[in-house]
């Protein structure tokens, strides 16, 4: 279904299937949706913590791609996620596995901060959580407003990192 409509889609635009450039096409975004829209399952594995002075566990910088629900454009997400744990820690992979798995599922960028700190909350309940995304949104760079730079930033914070600023403060600014 997805080649027909890439080209009955191509088609209306005026582009002539049979020419070399466009022949492959509706295979090929098929295979590019279908890749991005899959969530890659991953088992939440947990260990238990050893010692009793615990500090922050973060993930910086990771990027992951996903689109909008409104345009079908890319953006280009960038996370912070951390938690104080209580009792047992996340394999550092799963966390970067999250947002993959939240991303391919083209939430609204509002969405995934609050859908990553309840997951975390429900698996380890953490002592408190963080998730901070920063998404570059091709449909406010390219289309509509056409701002080349602009950037949404979304966050939110559980537990001890709303209750300490010294544990918020850590959490935002390492």
């Amino acid at each position: 279904m997805i080649q027909k409509a890439t080209k009955v889609l191509l088609k209306e635009l005026g582009f002539d299937l049979k020419d070399p450039n466009f022949r492959q096409t509706p295979e090929r975004v098929e295979r590019m949706w279908t890749t991005f829209c899959t969530p890659e399952p991953f088992t939440p594995t947990t260990f238990p913590l050893k010692e009793k002075t615990r500090g922050i566990i973060i993930l910086k910088d990771h990027i992951t791609w996903g689109f909008c629900p409104h345009h079908l454009l890319p953006v280009e997400y960038t996370f912070r996620i951390g938690y104080l744990p209580s009792d047992r820690v996340l394999g550092l992979s799963k966390l970067a596995r999250l947002a993959n798995s939240i991303t391919s599922t083209m939430p609204l960028q509002e969405d995934i901060a609050p859908s990553v700190v309840n997951w975390l909350n429900q698996l380890l309940h953490p002592k408190g959580c963080g998730c901070t995304v920063h998404g570059k949104h091709f449909c406010t760079r390219i289309r509509g407003v056409q701002s080349p730079c602009a950037e949404a930033i979304t966050s939110v914070q559980s537990g001890i990192f709303l209750t300490d600023q010294s544990c918020r403060d850590e959490f935002l600014n390492l």
